[in-house]
């Protein structure tokens, strides 16, 4: 029961998955794929209307060239792109449940409509891919409910082939319901297991990994960015006297104060060892007075022993410009940081000349 409750709790984290997909040079184009599906499903709905198995009333007729037109629609908005948001994800999901199941109730001959019901499974697919156990769950019971309804129908029509048609449920049980159930259980374990690694595991904060997610994801609104580069003055003294389980108690403050002082939409991450990087989404002063804040809290130690200080750099550039920018101006923010530790550290340097790369 608690590894079922664990699976039904399971959230979809619908945009982690998408920031993966267009972060991954093998899945990135996986929205085209559903674009393709979509105008095959137009095809088949077409090809559906011109066969005596198929759609047979001619009123029926017209609604399968429109269930045609719109998933060519559809299909064309996929291959076009970009990735929808979770909502329009959601709906795209009700639109295929639907559709699918008015085609497959439309078909005249139910010995054919019946097994053609295992189209059901790519829909059950793209859900286990994208969204929740419990929006996977949903698609399952529509599928049986549909399952169930085109089977009556076979097994009640005139010179009804029974053993046909159970050998089709029994076809449907594996396609519909035994396969996805696995896939589903196995791909919500590996989401989950993927998701750590865009995490440093010492501090919670992101890694290199899961900033370049985050720079693949929209980023927020505005005309100001800003990438500070944080570095903890003499660590190897602190690992040194305290030892390390001490060290890896100032790193988790570190972060802490990181994340109190820059506040999301701000990205935090640790990009190795003792040095933290932020993106943040404000004006130049706004930027400096968050770094500032860190500085002080850190040095003040409010307590705690070691108390430690940082330096800082940090470099500006307009918004619109990253994530293509990022690593340019990453690089000046690291640049000042050295400026900033070359000082004495325990303070701020900010890279303010975007042309030529110089400090002042």
């Amino acid at each position: 029961m608690h590894m079922l409750h664990r699976w039904w709790t399971q959230p979809s984290d619908f945009a982690w998955t998408t920031a993966y997909h267009r972060i991954n040079p093998i899945l990135r184009r996986a929205h085209v794929a559903v674009g393709i599906w979509c105008l095959l499903y137009a095809v088949l709905c077409i090809l559906a209307a011109h066969t005596p198995a198929g759609i047979g009333e001619p009123s029926e007729h017209a609604a399968g060239n429109l269930l045609a037109a719109v998933a060519g629609i559809v299909g064309f908005a996929w291959i076009r792109g970009p990735w929808p948001s979770e909502t329009v994800s959601k709906m795209f999901v009700v639109y295929l449940e639907a559709s699918s199941a008015a085609a497959l109730l439309m078909l005249s001959d139910p010995m054919v409509a019946l097994p053609c019901a295992a189209a059901l499974g790519v829909n059950g697919s793209y859900i286990a891919a994208f969204h929740s156990p419990k929006l996977f769950f949903g698609h399952q019971c529509w599928a049986i409910v549909i399952s169930g309804v085109l089977f009556t129908r076979a097994v009640t029509a005139p010179d009804a082939d029974v053993v046909l048609a159970g050998a089709y449920l029994v076809l449907l049980t594996l396609v519909l319901f035994s396969a996805p159930i696995l896939t589903q259980s196995l791909l919500v374990l590996l989401r989950r297991d993927a998701a750590t690694a865009f995490f440093d595991p010492l501090t919670g904060l992101r890694n290199r990994r899961g900033l370049a997610a985050a720079l693949s994801e929209t980023l927020p609104a505005g005309s100001s960015a800003a990438v500070v580069v944080i570095d903890i003055d003499d660590f190897m003294e602190v690992n040194d006297r305290f030892g390390h389980a001490r060290g890896d108690a100032v790193l988790r403050r570190t972060a802490a104060a990181i994340t109190a002082a820059f506040a999301a939409p701000a990205v935090t991450t640790r990009t190795g060892g003792e040095e933290f990087a932020v993106l943040t989404f404000v004006e130049p002063a706004a930027a400096f007075a968050s770094a500032d804040t860190l500085r002080i809290a850190l040095a003040d130690g409010h307590g705690f022993d070691p108390a430690v200080t940082v330096s800082i750099g940090i470099a500006h550039a307009a918004a619109n410009t990253l994530p293509a920018d990022y690593e340019r101006v990453y690089n000046r923010a690291d640049t000042a940081m050295y400026a900033a530790k070359r000082g004495g550290g325990n303070t701020i340097v900010t890279d303010i000349n975007s042309e030529d790369d110089s400090l002042r």
